[in-house]
């Protein structure tokens, strides 16, 4: 297999269509990627756009399929604590996020999108972790916020790495699909998957990628990296605690995971700075 990196500059996304209804005031449709359907009904149509090019990647236009939530986006007017107008999202009716900042509003939809979409895709298992890819493997970091997983992802791309993911790994068989973010202004042009940021051309859905290490590596200040090979059962184990769906669909999530342990290693350790870790990672696997 050629280089990850090569063989991954070939993908591009398949985007939505862009074509959006009208109804009254409101611009609205419905979409899905994974098996999961969603709607999206907004009355300020820039920022129903913007909420578009926040969808996950391989998400498509799915009429005829039954939504699994309804997100709702309204202008609010301006309350005595605000200077001006401010933005309302809700989530099956509840509030999930008010915000004058387009840009929180974004957030916060795509990250409740993308928990949606990895806890009830029938399709696929989806762990929390960081993916990069080096070489004709990838390197799988599972961890929760604050564990450092996105920081040292940064780091391995600034090595030479390819950017998969930096919030989930999804599982086909033994490989991973990329799963990359829209909202990174640090991957740089014809870095990798950058590209997956930018193109809204429809085409080839990309090429999973064997997994080669899962990494079990919180961050602790000051921490040496010592990296230790753990049991595949430990490292089955380790991985259950990061799948979203470990309490939806255990049975679906633990085959998932058996798979993928068969066929890699799994280190475990902490970690302190994150450059020591990318170069002493992708200098050892060859």
């Amino acid at each position: 297999m050629e280089n990850t990196r090569l063989m991954t500059q070939e993908i591009e996304v398949r985007r939505p269509e862009t074509r959006v209804a009208h109804e009254g005031d409101f611009s609205r449709g419905r979409y899905g990627a994974f098996g999961v359907a969603w709607d999206m009904r907004s009355d300020d149509a820039s920022l129903y756009r913007t909420l578009l090019e926040r969808l996950p990647p391989g998400a498509l236009a799915t009429p005829g399929k039954a939504p699994e939530r309804a997100y709702t986006l309204r202008t609010m007017p301006a309350t005595l604590s605000e200077s001006g107008a401010s933005y309302l999202l809700l989530s099956d009716g509840r509030p999930l996020v008010r915000s004058s900042e387009a840009a929180d509003i974004a957030d916060a939809f795509e990250d409740n999108l993308k928990w949606l979409v990895a806890e009830r895709s029938p399709r696929k298992v989806f762990l929390r972790a960081g993916v990069v890819g080096w070489r004709d493997r990838v390197i799988v970091i599972p961890g929760g916020p604050g564990t450092g997983k996105s920081t040292l992802v940064r780091a391995l791309v600034a090595c030479g790495a390819s950017y998969f993911s930096d919030d989930y790994a999804v599982l086909e068989g033994n490989s991973v699909i990329p799963y990359p973010s829209r909202r990174h202004n640090w991957l740089e042009p014809g870095n990798a998957l950058s590209h997956w940021l930018h193109e809204l051309a429809p085409a080839r859905a990309p090429k999973p990628v064997p997994v080669g290490v899962v990494l079990f590596a919180p961050y602790q200040p000051g921490a040496v990296f010592k990296p230790k090979l753990i049991s595949r059962g430990k490292g089955l184990l380790e991985m259950f605690k990061h799948a979203v769906a470990a309490q939806r669909n255990p049975v679906q999530v633990l085959r998932a995971l058996e798979t993928v342990s068969r066929r890699c290693n799994a280190l475990e350790g902490v970690h302190g700075d994150a450059r020591t870790v990318a170069r002493y990672l992708l200098d050892r696997l060859v």
